[in-house]
């Protein structure tokens, strides 16, 4: 851009050498005769719409036709709309009191031909607007924002030409800010979850005060289509399990609302309407969010912002599932935010998924299990123990005002550890099925065979299993003694520090 700006310098001082010291043309001052309040970009808009720049015309003896070139720098590409029947560029150059001209784009230039300046002792402001330039091509911002500036070179008839100092009309940081998930639960996929419940929330915010803008902010002057949106997109979810999201978030300070929408290139912002769909009994109102392959995407539209504030929604995640409906997965569900919509050719702002899309993990699901330890077991040496393991996810605790649990059934699969190697300690044993409310009674002969002594561990897949013991030497006889001990209940965590429980 150096080497070119220096070509225009040089075009334009041999014209004014060529013409002569001309009386009477028209003039811009080189240093203060062009001017732009700067505005942030958000580094991952592709339609990112600059700062309105202005140029001063000293007005000549003449009326000056003036022809302007913008140069943006760095080299972005121009991706302002052409719009409406004529196919015009929405780039205009306007003479104040004068008619608006519509630019010609080339690549990282806009050029405006035929501006009339009156003659007179006055001046005439140029205001160029309505330039939106691909800043998600700018190397991702780290520190101090990416300055995007505008250089002119200002010709025609009647008029010096010239080319001024360069202007700031952008800067380009990233416009998501952090994104946070809190409040993640362990799901038991043997209780499921109720509509009432919140699972997690995901909260997005604004990388800076003017980042998440409403249709009329968007506008600015010129053609937008929507408000700037969000993507707020799940993954990993267990099949069987339908997710919800609330149809509007308010911020958590200011007046900032989003708005659910149907598609990332929905129309308008159809929330609370009844294209949406809704659940019965929810504490506010939901929309579904479309599941397939375990992945599925929410949409929102920024319907109302404060853009002195930086906003933070956050968004409540609702995953409902029937008791025992599904098989827990191995890892979190997923969210992933992003604005939207991304590479999209109609839509204004259109994004890419840059750096600031962030994915952050929600919640577990967790198989519905007791681990139980008997301490001691054997049946060496005339002695013999019984064991028995009562599943109590059946009871009649809620009629009488305490909470009661889901009701289950599962086998327990019995583990043996009592040799310094895993070959030569018994072979695992399985029990029948264990009803809710039943019992499973059995001898240390009966699951491991004979002359075992050490300790057993009983996985049973269901919860609120508890367990006794009964050992026994001579049963039956004079001589004989018997002693009995409740299992221990090992903790889901089990570490150096581990709390058991009957």
């Amino acid at each position: 851009m150096a080497d070119f700006r220096t070509k225009l310098i040089t075009v334009a001082g041999m014209a004014t050498v060529f013409a002569g010291m001309a009386f009477g043309q028209a003039t811009v001052n080189g240093t203060t005769g062009v001017a732009a309040n700067a505005v942030f970009l958000r580094a991952e808009g592709t339609t990112e719409l600059v700062a309105n720049s202005t140029v001063t015309v000293n007005q000549g003896a003449a009326v000056a036709t003036v022809n302007l070139t913008v140069y943006v720098s760095p080299a972005l590409t121009i991706t302002s709309q052409v719009t409406g029947a004529g196919k015009v560029s929405e780039t205009t150059a306007t003479p104040a009191g004068g008619a608006a001209v519509n630019g010609t784009v080339s690549g990282s230039t806009v050029t405006f031909t035929g501006l009339t300046v009156p003659a007179g002792a006055g001046t005439t402001v140029i205001t160029i607007s309505g330039i939106r330039v691909n800043a998600s091509t700018i190397a991702a911002p780290t520190g101090v924002p990416t300055g995007v500036a505008e250089t002119f070179f200002v010709g025609g008839t009647n008029i010096t030409p010239i080319v001024p100092n360069p202007v700031t009309v952008g800067y380009a940081l990233n416009g998501l800010g952090a994104i946070k998930a809190a409040g993640q639960t362990n799901n038991l996929i043997c209780a499921g979850s109720a509509v009432t419940l919140t699972n997690y929330t995901v909260a997005v915010s604004e990388g800076f005060a003017t980042s998440f803008r409403t249709l009329a902010d968007e506008v600015g002057g010129v053609a937008a289509t929507n408000g700037t949106r969000l993507t707020v997109s799940f993954g990993n979810v267990p099949a069987n399990t339908a997710v919800y999201v609330p149809l509007t978030v308010a911020a958590s300070a200011g007046v900032g609302t989003i708005t659910a929408i149907s598609s990332a290139t929905a129309a308008t912002a159809v929330g609370n309407n009844a294209a949406d769909a809704k659940v019965t009994g929810e504490l506010v109102p939901l929309a579904a969010v479309t599941i397939a392959n375990n992945a599925g995407t929410a949409y929102y539209e920024v319907t109302a912002d404060s853009l002195g504030t930086v906003d933070t929604f956050t968004i409540p995640v609702i995953l409902v599932n029937a008791a025992g409906s599904l098989t827990a997965p191995a890892t979190a569900i997923t969210t992933t935010v992003s604005f939207a919509p991304i590479g999209s050719a109609t839509s204004y702002p259109s994004f890419v998924s840059g750096n600031s899309t962030a994915t952050v993990n929600g919640s577990t699901f967790g198989a519905c299990t007791t681990t139980l330890l008997f301490p001691y077991v054997t049946n060496a040496s005339g002695f013999e123990t019984g064991l028995a393991i009562a599943n109590t996810s059946f009871d009649a605790l809620g009629a009488k005002g305490a909470s009661s649990v889901a009701t289950q059934s599962g086998t327990c699969v019995l583990s043996f550890y009592g040799n310094a190697t895993a070959s030569s300690n018994p072979a695992n044993a399985t029990t029948a099925s264990i009803a809710a409310g039943t019992t499973f009674a059995g001898t240390l002969t009966s699951v491991a065979g004979s002359n075992f002594t050490g300790y057993l561990i009983a996985n049973c897949n269901f919860q609120f299993a508890h367990a006794f013991s009964y050992i026994v030497y001579n049963f039956g006889q004079s001589s004989g003694t018997a002693m009995g001990y409740l299992a221990e209940v090992i903790p889901g965590a089990r570490g150096a520090a581990e709390a058991l429980n009957n």
